[in-house]
């Protein structure tokens, strides 16, 4: 099957597209019964085979940064060395190693900025590698390719044409079904028509 990342160079384009995403935006994976999906919320930037999944952990690049502030070092003298103002900044990387088709083994890294974010991707790949979900998602998808060849069918299958018109055999005039009596006997000649209004 030829997928986004063969289709655009291997996994270092796609590591490469994964980096100029915008730190404001988080990256998707969403797991399918054959491969990884990478999208960004506007376009996928590439598929990681799920066959070739080895292992999935997260990376902490949080950091704390000291800042000494004028407020601090007037109040505190020399002693603002001791206590700076410090500020945490959150940053962790979910990797992801696997191996692809030629049996070349690669690290995917997708920057998530919050730590809850980074355990429910992680935990949502893990699940899904598991062969019972695999499964399910295969029988899913199976259902889905069905339904839209059926609907495909449905919409390519000539619409029978109904008459809004009636005609009475018996004396030839010509009647809308919807001026019809309860009874189903023509309105002129009073015989019974072949045809019920629907």
């Amino acid at each position: 099957m030829n997928t986004v990342t063969e289709n655009m160079g291997g996994a270092l384009d796609l590591q490469a597209l994964l980096d100029v995403v915008p730190a404001d935006r988080t990256v998707a994976c969403l797991p399918t019964h054959e491969s990884l999906i990478l999208h960004d919320g506007e376009k996928e930037l590439g598929r990681i085979p799920l066959d070739g999944v080895i292992d999935v952990s997260i990376l902490d690049d949080s950091s704390v940064q000291k800042r000494y502030t004028v407020t601090r070092s007037l109040i505190l003298g020399p002693l603002v060395l001791l206590f700076p103002k410090k500020t945490i900044r959150e940053a962790y990387r979910l990797c992801i190693q696997w191996k692809d088709p030629k049996g070349d083994y690669h690290f995917t890294h997708i920057r998530i900025a919050r730590r809850i974010m980074a355990e429910h991707m992680l935990n949502t790949i893990k699940h899904s590698l598991t062969p019972e979900v695999r499964a399910d998602l295969a029988m899913r998808a199976s259902e889905i390719k069905n339904r839209a060849a059926v609907s495909e069918k449905e919409q390519h299958r000539p619409i029978k044409e109904t008459s809004p018109f009636i005609t009475c055999e018996h004396c030839g005039i010509e009647f809308r079904k919807t001026d019809l009596p309860p009874g189903g006997k023509c309105p002129v000649c009073g015989r019974r028509l072949n045809v019920v209004a629907g």
